[in-house]
């Protein structure tokens, strides 16, 4: 929790716009704007077959994709990022644990090691109801069709949470693990106050909303991210869903404002 809030309300170095609106089977990017005018920062960029909506919301800001200096991806399911290669010369940061698992489990599906017993290697707290619903959502073909290393860009450019910090005024990375094991939120001084980018930490405003999603990979420590998250207090972008302000009020209660 601690440094969660701790920072002024607003007049931080960064503008955030969201690039690409959240919806059950679309994540949320955002751009992160520095106010020197030469740092551009996109936050999770979507499945691979929606680069043309990241590519138009970069388009009605007035940034061009060549000016994007970097990447940050809060975990490696291909919703959040598919669209990587869109940027070849940004780098591009996140959690190197999450990244290899998240690659294991497209390798193992793509390999044809598509059986229940095999996926809990990935997903060891997952029941039966759990796969049934992946089933029937489809999930496994939808990696097959979808994966696709080529749309991680060259790997030379990845930087690692657990090797170095990220090293930019203004922007503080938060461990929120549990729906995949390296899960990252993004606190950000913003121009107009502070915001938390949560990822799948938080995928929807209201808590009982439902999307196509994986189960978590940890069930104990997504509560203890949930929680984590719950404590920030401005605006807060979920991982599938529209930006809300967040109070202590507000997060007890489920709604947002």
């Amino acid at each position: 929790m601690s440094g969660l809030n701790g920072s002024s309300a607003a007049g931080g170095p960064w503008r955030v716009r969201v690039l690409v609106p959240g919806l059950p089977l679309q994540s949320c990017s955002v751009l992160l704007s520095h106010r020197d005018g030469v740092r551009h920062v996109v936050v999770d960029t979507g499945f691979s077959h929606h680069d043309w909506l990241l590519l138009e919301g970069l388009q009605r800001t007035g940034v061009a994709p060549a000016q994007i200096t970097g990447v940050i991806n809060t975990h490696y399911h291909l919703d959040h990022c598919g669209g990587n290669f869109l940027f070849p010369q940004a780098w591009v940061y996140g959690s190197k644990q999450d990244f290899d698992w998240a690659v294991a489990i497209y390798t193992s599906v793509c390999s044809g090691e598509t059986r229940r017993e095999k996926f809990r290697e990935f997903y060891p707290e997952a029941g039966e109801d759990e796969f049934d619903r992946m089933d029937e959502a489809r999930v496994l073909q939808l990696l097959k069709w979808m994966w696709d290393p080529a749309n991680l860009g060259e790997l030379a450019r990845y930087r690692w949470r657990e090797e170095e910090e990220l090293g930019l005024g203004g922007l503080q990375l938060i461990s929120t693990p549990g729906h995949t094991p390296g899960h990252l939120s993004l606190r950000v001084d913003g121009v107009d106050g502070p915001y938390l980018i949560a990822g799948d930490a938080r995928p929807f405003a209201a808590e009982d909303a439902q999307g196509y999603d994986m189960p978590p990979h940890n069930a104990t420590q997504f509560r203890h991210s949930r929680l984590l998250v719950d404590e920030f207090e401005g605006i807060l972008i979920p991982g599938h869903d529209d930006p809300f302000t967040q109070t202590r009020a507000v997060a007890a209660s489920g709604q947002r404002s």
